[in-house]
């Protein structure tokens, strides 16, 4: 009967879990393969803003060392929202001055157009705006 009532237990604990925001969070794990999502998502701004040939490996470079900032951020999502968000935006601001340096202002403009209306976990592309 114990053995019962504490399996139910951690089955409902595990539950709650992967019901939670942070299970979300920890569930899209957009950072366990930076160099796969970085292609994807140069592969989305690709096809949607036409870039070059000389265009591609720039963004490639600098959505994979957004990405590979933000992985160091990721953990404060849950534990410090406030600080996540600051760093967050400071990241995002940098990544944008380096994107204005390769895109053309109708690229540019195309890409922020680009912005997911929520953190959608079946958009790679919410790992640049959320």
């Amino acid at each position: 009967m114990k053995n019962t009532l504490l399996l139910s237990l951690l089955l409902l604990t595990g539950l709650a879990f992967v019901s939670s925001p942070g299970y979300a969070q920890l569930q899209q794990a957009p950072l366990s393969n930076i160099e796969g999502n970085a292609r994807s998502i140069t592969s989305k701004l690709k096809t949607a803003l036409t870039l070059t040939e000389e265009q591609q490996p720039k963004i490639l470079t600098a959505v994979t060392n957004f990405l590979e900032q933000r992985s160091t951020i990721l953990s404060m999502n849950n534990s410090n929202p406030k600080a996540y968000n600051t760093k967050l935006k400071s990241f995002q601001n940098s990544f944008n001055r380096k994107l204005k340096t390769v895109l053309t202002p109708e690229q540019f403009t195309g890409f922020q157009e680009l912005k997911p209306a929520t953190n959608d976990m079946t958009n790679v592309l919410s790992q640049l705006f959320y």
